[in-house]
């Protein structure tokens, strides 16, 4: 008798090992499963790719003295970023878009240089913007953008020879660029998505930040003694964009 109860203990010992190892396998795998359908759930509310645009740069000269006069016209330029952006359950989501952005303005007008020129300021740009979505396909899109002047020199013509070295010391027009390398603006816009795969925008931004300085002078004046005032000088663009998702939605 007391042979059967052993093997009886036996018996059930094993089975319950059993069932306790079967147990844990099951409790593994079914959290494996909602592991993996939660990171799934979450990879589909990433998109990433590529876009690129045409941008009308136009500098803003902030005109706090009497004597300023318009000094910049729009001037025809370009940017080209990658994209990450992650969509929230319900209308918002954020993005990141790191690229290269032309920014300035053609001089024109009355000034030092005595002639016309392409100001080009050339950026790598991380826009930080937040996507409010009203439908799937139309929202807007707002945020900051942070740039950093990738080319300091070779901006500005050189002054006309008929300058003297002290004149032209004097007459610098442009605060040196160095001094306002790292730039903060803001942005808006609004974007559609014409098919599964590709969105077109348009946006605006302007400076937070001053690129540089200019100075306004009255070339009647003595040499050294004709500065009639200083004023801000902001980046401002229009850009038309088109959006690839290498991953869409």
């Amino acid at each position: 008798m007391i042979g059967v109860f052993k093997c009886l203990s036996a018996c059930s010992l094993g089975v319950g090992t059993n069932l306790s190892i079967k147990m844990k396998k099951l409790k593994i795998l079914i959290t494996t499963a909602l592991l993996f359908h939660l990171g799934l759930i979450q990879a589909q509310n990433f998109n990433y790719g590529l876009l690129a645009g045409y941008v009308c740069a136009n500098a803003h000269v902030i005109k706090n003295n009497e004597y300023a006069t318009r000094l910049f016209y729009p001037m025809h330029s370009f940017n080209v970023n990658g994209f990450i952006e992650y969509r929230f359950p319900g209308a918002w989501g954020i993005a990141a878009e790191p690229g290269f952005i032309r920014k300035g303005g053609v001089v024109d007008g009355d000034n030092h240089f005595l002639g016309r020129f392409d100001l080009q300021l050339n950026y790598l740009q991380l826009p930080i913007i937040a996507n409010l979505y009203f439908t799937d396909r139309f929202y807007i899109i707002f945020g900051p953008e942070f740039a950093y002047l990738i080319n300091k020199g070779g901006n500005l013509p050189v002054l006309p020879e008929t300058y003297t070295p002290f004149e032209k010391e004097a007459y610098k027009m442009f605060t040196p660029f160095e001094d306002d390398t790292f730039e903060i603006s803001g942005m808006i816009g609004v974007n559609y998505n014409i098919i599964s795969k590709i969105d077109i925008g348009l946006r605006y931004s302007h400076g937070l930040t001053k690129f540089s300085v200019t100075s306004w002078i009255n070339h009647r004046y003595p040499v050294g003694h004709g500065t009639m005032g200083y004023s801000n000088v902001y980046n401002q663009y229009l850009q038309f964009i088109v959006r690839y998702k290498i991953k869409p939605d």
